[in-house]
């Protein structure tokens, strides 16, 4: 048994019998190939459907904990690529606004935090789907100092409160701020990589990330490694627009069901 290899306050997911252990572990490892596949989107699905299994602060923090360490290997290229002026004052405003929704994040109840991941995932996904945000940049100059500072709040505190959905956010101001493709995915991975590292500081300081928690993250990164590795092996002839179209809706169900779960739970 697992259980017998660490100490009482180390033990890892001592919450799971050992099959809700094993569909944790598919769903980090599904959602990797997902990843791997489409080459992001691993976050927001990760915290939608391990709330299945854990409570919710604990599938958020489990989800940061384990981005951290996937995404330490993309940092090099973002660092290389990446737009320093142009990340700058998204970082100033950003830090701040994901200090504020780690902070609410930590004081809500984990009913309440339920409905507001729901809320967070599937208008995310919705307005990913119908391309509001490109709608959006038909009217209002999105290379603007002001929208981009206004932009940086809002994804922060999405970030800090919901775990995930708020690079989306970055990612459509980006595509019209940056000259090339190249510059534009440097410049989303060097911000995205320090948001995330940012985060698990200001959770650390916050008392959230406990030594358990880490110990969990670690097992599941080989998983979650093996994943996207076949992700990018095995699915690099599939449809993206029909695979990508059908992760939506099944992302949007995800989210709605924690809606159901959240407003049971505080009803």
């Amino acid at each position: 048994m697992i259980a017998d290899l660490f100490p009482t306050d180390l033990t890892p997911f001592h919450t799971l019998d050992a099959m809700q252990v094993l569909a944790l572990v598919a769903v980090y490892g599904i959602i990797a190939s997902v990843r791997g596949a489409l080459g992001f989107g691993a976050v927001a699905p990760t915290i939608v459907f391990t709330t299945i299994f854990l409570e919710p602060h604990h599938a958020v923090l489990l989800a940061l904990a384990t981005g951290v360490w996937a995404q330490v290997q993309l940092v090099p290229f973002g660092l290389k690529h990446g737009d320093w002026k142009l990340a700058k004052p998204l970082l100033l405003v950003g830090f701040g606004a994901i200090a504020a929704g780690v902070f609410v994040f930590k004081k809500l109840e984990p009913g309440w935090l339920t409905i507001c991941l729901g809320l967070a995932m599937l208008s995310i996904a919705l307005m990913d789907r119908y391309h509001l945000m490109d709608r959006i940049a038909t009217r209002v100059d999105l290379r603007r100092f002001s929208v981009a500072l206004g932009l940086s709040g809002v994804a922060g505190l999405i970030a800090g409160l919901a775990g995930g959905g708020g690079m989306y956010l970055f990612s459509v101001y980006l595509k019209f701020a940056c000259a090339n493709p190249t510059l534009m995915r440097g410049t989303s991975i060097m911000v995205g990589s320090i948001f995330l590292i940012w985060r698990f500081i200001v959770a650390i300081a916050f008392g959230l990330i406990s030594w358990r928690l880490v110990v969990e993250s670690l097992l599941l990164m080989p998983v979650s490694l093996f994943g996207a590795w076949f992700g990018i092996r095995f699915f690099q002839r599939a449809d993206a627009k029909r695979f990508y179209s059908a992760f939506q809706a099944v992302l949007m169900l995800g989210a709605a069901a924690l809606l159901w779960k959240g407003f049971a739970r505080v009803l």
